[in-house]
């Protein structure tokens, strides 16, 4: 499939998005498998290849003989007009094989906004968007990732949602489907048979299998008892015990177009000890389990020798509170230092962090750090049970300014249930201080930028059902912020509102929203997290 491309590929926006033939992508006989699986990210290749997620799932299941894991993603938008003027499909990048020919395309849906994107992957690959149009021998359009705990909006472009954490079971559940998709075709079962069977036996939620009601009180469309007994009435979430049953990989492709995130990154741990109300992840992916040192130290070593990255990342929610966190930080930084290779620590928070592991980070070529006080006053803080205080801010502030750091970033949201305005204005007075913390100690090379995102109630979260601000009362808000600026060395960066709104409307929606999704990306929405392509009339004029 590949040269359907050749004519026009040197025309479009980064050609190597669309190619494959990275260094360490599998390639694998289509005659010596029994079943294909298309990672499919609804976001760009910049983006997806630096989807932890993808990479864990592409290295386990190409490690199944049986089983070919292939990647697409969504194509930008002259990429996307250039197939539709030709009519040709979207092809993965490992085998060029259309979409609507593999037995499973598994997207992972990390963003509401990406739901558009998802419907033009299905479109340009072949395939009806609603699941009601299309064949009985289809490919099973899964979806996993964070938002696949709340699916109802786009029920009704998928057959199921993975509930949990995919490693232990996806490469049997992908075996089942593949031979059900054969006896299918020899019409020895029908397609809601074989949904039925996989219910019973794997994670998923299948919204046909359930019907649904209309909750008296509030008008929402809920899911109500299944269709049939062996269909579970609750799906229970999958969780491995065990991390290091299940190594973090080495040999995932690296991209030749330039990923945001253009590093060997590992995920140390899952889940948080923290609690934060407004926080999804730390709900989902509880209990907090951790990563090995050792293995945790091969899969970075291992990523730096084989793809010969020169800068590393440790990641999770809660980087600070893995528990042997400084001596792995001493050893691997020791261990890179003669490789040459720099290293990033993400999601540190503002307290509780020892001198030891400072020193450590303050030896890698990372030019500043970042903390999420979250709220601009200590009320705010204690609503939302960020368990910390403005003098551990200022403790971490101190001690980073004063090891020879000079940005520090602030990560704060405004919104939040019973918020003020001195809870804004105290987002400004925060900075400033840490700002002018940092001069008195570095002078004025001192760099602080406070980023403010708009809270958005998610399932699952104990702010669930907290209201949403407007749009309006948000636009409010950050001209507050604006307007408090004194220092013009303090920068601020606010958050799009309307992309906040929608995301919001698709978070805690029930089914009816995909004649809405469906309408807004047949006017045209696509790629709605990016500010400069989102435009809420579309949205609104669908709504």
């Amino acid at each position: 499939m590949r040269h359907l491309y050749a004519d026009f590929i040197g025309s479009v926006t980064k050609p190597m998005r669309y190619l494959g033939g990275e260094y360490m992508s599998v390639v694998k006989d289509p005659a010596q498998v029994s079943a294909r699986v298309c990672l499919a990210f609804p976001d760009v290749y910049d983006i997806g290849m630096s989807h932890l997620g993808t990479k864990i799932l592409y290295s386990l299941l190409n490690k199944c003989d049986d089983i070919w894991a292939e990647r697409a993603f969504c194509p930008w938008l002259d990429m996307e007009a250039e197939l539709r003027q030709r009519g040709l499909p979207l092809v993965s990048l490992e085998g060029q094989l259309p979409l609507a020919e593999f037995d499973v395309l598994g997207f992972s849906l990390q963003y509401e906004l990406t739901f558009t994107n998802l419907l033009t992957m299905l479109d340009l690959g072949g395939l009806p968007v609603r699941t009601r149009d299309r064949a009985a021998d289809a490919p099973l359009v899964l979806v996993g990732g964070s938002v696949a705990s709340h699916p109802e909006p786009v029920a009704d472009f998928i057959d199921a949602a993975f509930i949990g954490e995919a490693e232990e079971l996806l490469p049997e559940l992908v075996r089942a489907w593949a031979a059900a998709r054969r006896d299918i075709r020899a019409g020895l079962v029908t397609r809601q048979d074989v949904l039925i069977d996989l219910a019973a036996r794997f994670p998923l939620y299948v919204p046909a299998l359930y019907q649904t009601a209309t909750d008296p009180d509030t008008g929402m469309i809920v899911v109500d008892a299944p269709i049939d007994a062996r269909v579970p009435a609750r799906v229970r979430r999958a969780v491995i015990a065990n991390l290091d049953d299940y190594p973090f990989p080495s040999d995932t492709p690296v991209p030749y177009a330039e990923a945001v995130f253009e590093r060997a990154s590992v995920e140390i741990a899952r889940g948080c000890t923290e609690g934060c109300r407004f926080c999804q992840a730390g709900m989902i992916y509880r209990p907090v389990r951790e990563r090995s040192s050792a293995s945790i130290a091969d899969t970075l070593i291992g990523g730096v020798d084989k793809a010969g990255y020169d800068e590393t990342g440790l990641t999770c929610l809660s980087t600070a509170d893995f528990s042997s966190i400084t001596p792995l930080v001493k050893s691997l930084a020791a261990e890179l230092r003669r490789r040459g290779v720099s290293m990033s620590v993400a999601s540190l928070r503002a307290y509780g962090l020892n001198d030891d592991l400072l020193d450590e980070l303050a030896t890698t070529r990372i030019s500043g750090l970042t903390f999420a006080p979250e709220a601009g006053t200590q009320r705010m803080r204690d609503v939302v049970n960020k368990n910390i205080t403005e003098a551990h801010v200022e403790d971490s502030a101190t001690r980073v300014f004063s090891r020879g750091w000079h940005r520090l970033k602030l990560y704060f949201m405004i919104g939040l249930p019973t918020e003020q305005d001195d809870d804004v204005l105290g987002i400004v007075a925060t900075g400033q201080r840490m700002l002018d913390l940092g001069r008195r100690i570095i002078g004025n090379r001192a760099e602080v930028t406070v980023s403010v995102s708009s809270h958005v109630p998610k399932p699952h979260t104990p702010f669930q059902w907290a209201g949403q601000n407007h749009t309006d009362e948000i636009f409010r808000k950050q001209r507050l912020l604006k307007g408090a600026l004194r220092d013009r060395a303090l920068r601020l960066k606010v958050h799009h509102r309307g992309i906040s709104f929608i995301e919001g409307v698709l978070a805690r929606g029930d089914r009816r929203l995909g004649a809405v999704i469906e309408a807004a990306w047949r006017a045209g929405a696509r790629f709605d997290g990016w500010d400069e392509l989102f435009d809420d009339s579309r949205w609104l004029q669908a709504l």
